[in-house]
């Protein structure tokens, strides 16, 4: 055998599943670039919440979906409100803390209302505050 038959047989091919390997990880990086916007996740503030009230209560994973969902579709419901009440206002382009108030009293039924409008208003107070010092 010669120096060159004897360097043929011993140079090995790259397999195909070292090939496919290579071609998977370049297609996963080009799908993780891809991504959906996710809605937002207000998990964290409901388990703080919880733990405030009732520190000896849990909550299960399928309970706290429900719970974000609810808060989710909460906050676009007011939201939207006060996007109509500044439409309606007219030359106004900035949403302000009143258009917020009235969204909450227009959306919010009952004892919610009355409680969603004085928290709304302590954290503005607050926040007021805060921003003075």
């Amino acid at each position: 055998m010669t120096d060159t038959e004897k360097t043929t047989k011993t140079t090995k091919t790259p397999s195909k599943a070292a090939a496919k390997g290579a071609t998977d990880k370049t297609t996963a990086k080009k799908k993780s670039k891809s991504r959906k916007s996710t809605k937002p996740n207000f998990n964290t503030y409901i388990y703080r919440v919880l733990k405030e009230t009732h520190p000896e209560i849990g909550i299960t994973k399928k309970s706290m979906g429900i719970m974000n969902d609810f808060v989710v579709d909460m906050m676009d419901k007011i939201a939207t409100e006060a996007k109509h009440d500044l439409d309606i206002g007219g030359k106004e382009k900035t949403m302000r803390e009143w258009h917020l108030n009235t969204a909450t009293r227009l959306v919010l039924p009952g004892e919610l209302r009355k409680h969603g409008v004085s928290e709304g208003t302590k954290a503005i107070h607050k926040f007021n505050a805060h921003k003075k010092k």
